[in-house]
């Protein structure tokens, strides 16, 4: 099918963007710049919600900047996900840095990812948060290309 010029993303159609993530901070989540524009069947949950939506009813040409809060992003930062372990349960050979993010595979259960928030005596303060919680999302996105979806993309709900 060919391209419309005045076709907009919407669910069933196939769209091309470009796109920059950030956080408050400033430092970038994701985006096209090293990898080009990417392409994707709007509608079927296959690229990021927020990004998704801000590119709802844009033409070729069009862009739109968007901002999120902390709760609408990766969520506030929780004072009960920090928590106190005895420094016994780390790896004896763990070299510890406040600050540094942590994977640790304990014998018997789920590898536990942490960020080193202090020492103190014989306990750690590991902080469970995801790294961005607490910041907000800034999105920026440009359509390149919107055009109709075939029947087998449809039928498929994915562009491979």
């Amino acid at each position: 099918m060919s391209e419309s010029s005045n076709m907009r993303a919407a669910p069933d159609t196939v769209v091309t963007i470009e796109y920059r993530a950030t956080l408050t901070n400033g430092s970038v989540v994701d985006s096209t710049e090293r990898c080009g524009p990417v392409t994707y069947l709007h509608g079927n949950e296959q690229i990021f919600l927020a990004l998704e939506q801000a590119v709802e009813g844009l033409a070729a040409g069009d862009e739109r900047r968007v901002s999120l809060s902390p709760q609408e992003s990766y969520g506030e930062h929780r004072a009960d996900l920090v928590r106190r372990l005895p420094r016994a349960q780390l790896p004896p050979d763990l070299v510890l840095e406040v600050g540094k993010r942590y994977t640790v595979q304990p014998p018997r259960g789920a590898a536990m990812i942490f960020r080193l928030a202090g020492i103190e005596d014989d306990d750690v303060l590991a902080d469970f948060n995801n790294p961005a919680a607490g910041q907000g999302l800034d999105i920026w996105a440009r359509v390149v290309a919107v055009r109709a979806a075939t029947t087998e993309e449809i039928r498929r709900g994915t562009l491979r």
